[in-house]
């Protein structure tokens, strides 16, 4: 019992930390937001809450200013089974990628981090993947 109100407030400080440090989004015109809406609408990110690379993955996306759908593996036992089915074992984040029929999968954070600069970062800055490969 001790544990889980100590999980779940832990996990409520993370959320509320995460939410107070995220970065500006770049700000995108209608137009772009409906052409990448179209480029992200195969993408689905795996990911648990706790989790830094995790955290990592979701303020990028929210810097770049895309919606990829996001799959809470610590809530959801489907999520759990796609990623036990896929890898044998429970990882995050993951970014499944599906797109003319195939479904591929990137399990490694800074791989996804650069997956996404480089479809989605307009301004090309790709300073970050230096830094942190």
């Amino acid at each position: 019992m001790f544990k889980l109100t100590l999980r779940k407030t832990l996990d409520s400080f993370l959320s509320m930390f995460d939410w107070l440090y995220r970065p500006e989004p770049i700000v995108r015109t209608e137009k772009e937001s409906r052409k990448l809406a179209k480029a992200t609408s195969g993408l689905a990110l795996y990911d648990y809450k706790g989790c830094m690379a995790s955290r990592k993955t979701r303020h990028e996306i929210h810097r770049l200013n895309i919606d990829i759908e996001r799959r809470d593996i610590g809530n959801c036992s489907i999520h759990q089974d796609s990623l036990l089915a896929e890898f044998g074992k429970l990882k995050a984040p993951c970014l499944r990628i599906e797109g003319k029929g195939e479904v591929q999968w990137i399990s490694e954070p800074e791989k996804i981090l650069y997956f996404l600069h480089d479809r989605f970062d307009d301004k090309g800055d790709i300073t970050y993947h230096r830094t942190s490969a």
